[in-house]
C-alpha cells in the first residue's frame, strides 16, 4: 500500500503524554496464544496503516484538534505471566484525563491494560468484546493462556467481577459459564446481539451509566467475513457495523477511559481488511470520546455565561 506523505494516525500523531487527549502504546505480544500466533505483528501494521484513516468521524465530525501521543511499544517480555506487571506499571503512569489506547497483541495484553486502568481509575467498569468471555482458571495447558486473559485480569487487578460486561460472546467453556452466573456479570451473547441490537445496548448501557469505561475488544467478536485475520475465528460473529453501533449506544452516558484492541493477525489476514477494521474502531471510539468531552465543555461553558447574566 503506497502510503507515501502521510502521517501515523491520520496525522494527528505529535503531542506529549502529558498533555495529549490520547495515548496509545503497543504490546506486542503473542506467547499466550496457543492455536496461531501472529498478533504480535499487528501494533506495527495498525500504526503503519493508520496514516490511510482520515481524521474524521464516520459522521462527519472533524478529529482536527484531536492531541494524540504515541508511546511506541512496551516489552511484556517472553512470558506474560511474568511481564505483565513491568507494563501495566508503564501504562499506570499515563495522566487519567487521556484516554489509553492500547494496540496487542493477543488478549492476556489485556492483564496489564486492564491492571493499569484500576490503578488509573479505581472505579472503572469494563466492557468486554469478545467472543470468548477467557475466565478459565487453566485453559489449553495453562493458567496464563488467552482462555485465562479475563480472569487473570481480576485476579491481579483485583477488578469486582460485578464490574464487567461482557458482549459478543458466543463461544464458552462450560466454567466460564458457570463463573459468570457466580459473580453476577452481565453476559450479552452474540445472539441476543443479533436479535435486537438496540434492546441489547440499552441493557449494557444501563449498566455503564454515569460510570468511568474501559472498553477491550477482541476483534474475533466480527464474524470471519468481516475480520479472518485472527488466532480463532469464530462463526456466526457480528459484523462491523455492528460492532460500531454496540459501543457507541452502549457507551453513550458513560465516560470512555480506555480502548484495547487485541487479537489482530497480520499473517492470516486478506488484503489488511481486519486491520482496517480494527483501525476504524480505534478512530470511532477516539471521535466518541472526543466529541462527548467536547460536548461537556461546551454545556459548561453555556453553564458558566448564563451564570454571568444573574
Amino acid at each position: 500500500m503506497n502510503l507515501d506523505g502521510l502521517r501515523p494516525w491520520g496525522g494527528l500523531a505529535g503531542g506529549s503524554p502529558e498533555s495529549a487527549d490520547v495515548v496509545v502504546a503497543g504490546i506486542p505480544y503473542d506467547g499466550s496464544a496457543v492455536y496461531r500466533k501472529g498478533a504480535a505483528l499487528a501494533p506495527q501494521r495498525i500504526r503503519s496503516l493508520s496514516a490511510a484513516m482520515p481524521p474524521v468521524t464516520e459522521d462527519g465530525r472533524l478529529l482536527t484538534g484531536l492531541q494524540v501521543a504515541d508511546l511506541g511499544d512496551l516489552d511484556a517480555g517472553p512470558d506474560i505471566e511474568t511481564g505483565w506487571s513491568k507494563v501495566a506499571d508503564q501504562l499506570a503512569r499515563v495522566p487519567p484525563n487521556a484516554l489509553l489506547t492500547v494496540l496487542g497483541g493477543d488478549h492476556c495484553t489485556a492483564i496489564s491494560t486492564l491492571s493499569a486502568q484500576v490503578k488509573r481509575h479505581p472505579d472503572v467498569v469494563v466492557l468486554w468484546v469478545d467472543a470468548h468471555p477467557d475466565l478459565c482458571e487453566y485453559s489449553r495447558g495453562g493458567r496464563w493462556t488467552c482462555g485465562c486473559a479475563l480472569r487473570r485480569a481480576i485476579d491481579v487487578s483485583g477488578l469486582d467481577p460485578q464490574r464487567v460486561i461482557i458482549a459478543g460472546g458466543r463461544d464458552y467453556d462450560p466454567e466460564e459459564l458457570e463463573f459468570i452466573a457466580a459473580s453476577g456479570m452481565l453476559l450479552v451473547s452474540t445472539q441476543e446481539l443479533a436479535r435486537d441490537l438496540t434492546r441489547s445496548a440499552e441493557k449494557i448501557a444501563a449498566r455503564l451509566a454515569g460510570h468511568k469505561v474501559h472498553v477491550s475488544f477482541d476483534i474475533d467478536v466480527l464474524d470471519p467475513a468481516f475480520a479472518p485475520g485472527t488466532e480463532i475465528p469464530s462463526a456466526g460473529g457480528v459484523s462491523t457495523r455492528q460492532a460500531l453501533d454496540l459501543v457507541r449506544m452502549a457507551t453513550e452516558s458513560a465516560t470512555l477511559v480506555g480502548f484495547d484492541i487485541v487479537e489482530v493477525s497480520p499473517p492470516f489476514d486478506s488484503g489488511d481488511i481486519t486491520t482496517f477494521a480494527a483501525l476504524k474502531m480505534i478512530f470511532e471510539v477516539w471521535g466518541m470520546s472526543w466529541n462527548a468531552g467536547r460536548h461537556v465543555q461546551a454545556a459548561s461553558s453555556e453553564t458558566d455565561r448564563g451564570h454571568g447574566k444573574r
